[in-house]
């Protein structure tokens, strides 16, 4: 019977040992976790700043063409203007060359036409 107890307590022991061993796995296993999220809150950190950076790159470079839109506006409003007075030129000269053909026309036939006029006007 004296057995008994000795091995109650190194059963006890073992299990005590069994669990001082799961207990260092857990923490082993938390430590690594632990280095884990870290590492990865890290990552997650330089992605977010470098997202940062590049979107006050883009907003450098909105502002850049904004300001490059802006300065060519009375450019653009002046090439507007000139294309309307080309169109309106363009119009006068196809309205005078069409008078001028009218014209010339005219006179040729009242050149061709001269001798009756005279006789007309003489009979008169």
């Amino acid at each position: 019977m004296t057995d008994e107890p000795l091995r109650i307590n190194a059963l006890i022991l073992q299990r005590i040992e069994d669990v001082g061993k799961s207990v260092d796995r857990v923490e082993r296993r938390l430590e690594a976790s632990e280095a884990s999220a870290s590492e990865s809150r890290r990552g997650m950190h330089q992605r977010q700043e470098q997202h940062e950076r590049e979107l006050l790159k883009i907003n450098h470079r909105l502002e850049n063409v904004e300001k490059a839109v802006n300065e060519a506006a009375p450019t653009l409003e002046d090439y507007a203007l000139k294309k309307a007075q080309v169109e309106g030129a363009g119009r006068l000269g196809k309205l005078l060359w069409v008078a001028g053909g009218f014209l010339l026309a005219l006179a040729v036939w009242l050149v061709g036409q001269k001798e009756n006029i005279w006789s007309w006007l003489s009979s008169r």
